[in-house]
């Protein structure tokens, strides 16, 4: 298991835990398309979310390893439009490479931008992410 932590930073009209919210509710459309799901599903997201308890930053904790199956109705478009900071290139790259991919799996970690900053558990910890455990009295 390759545990990662992904900070993600705010866009114009999103603010670190909505856009958190939404990459990751894109993250669950790669399996579940908009078109497939209904009003009584109960799950809409993929993966926790933790806040930074100083910055109020939101990061979202993935396996690198973990295969995300993709559905052959797979909708890019609102993912995309995510990912202002990620080249051009790399879009079109994604696209083609989760276009390859429908009806199968991919690696998480395959779907992480490089623009994305990625830490351990370590770095997470070291950064403060992680609380320190509450020593027993």
């Amino acid at each position: 298991m390759a545990t990662v932590y992904l900070p993600v930073k705010p866009i114009e009209g999103m603010d670190s835990e909505q856009r958190a919210e939404a990459l990751d509710a894109e993250v669950w459309r790669l399996r579940r398309p908009l078109s497939l799901q209904r009003p009584t599903d109960i799950t809409k997201y993929y993966y926790p979310r933790i806040t930074h308890p100083d910055t109020g930053q939101v990061a979202i904790v993935g396996d690198t390893t973990e295969e995300v199956r993709i559905s052959v109705d797979v909708d890019l478009t609102d993912m995309l439009a995510l990912l202002p900071e990620v080249p051009q290139v790399e879009k079109d790259m994604l696209v083609m490479f989760v276009d390859a991919n429908r009806g199968g799996s991919i690696p998480f970690g395959q779907l992480i931008p490089s623009t994305s900053e990625q830490l351990t558990e370590e770095e997470a910890k070291a950064l403060g992410w992680l609380p320190d455990p509450i020593e027993p009295e």
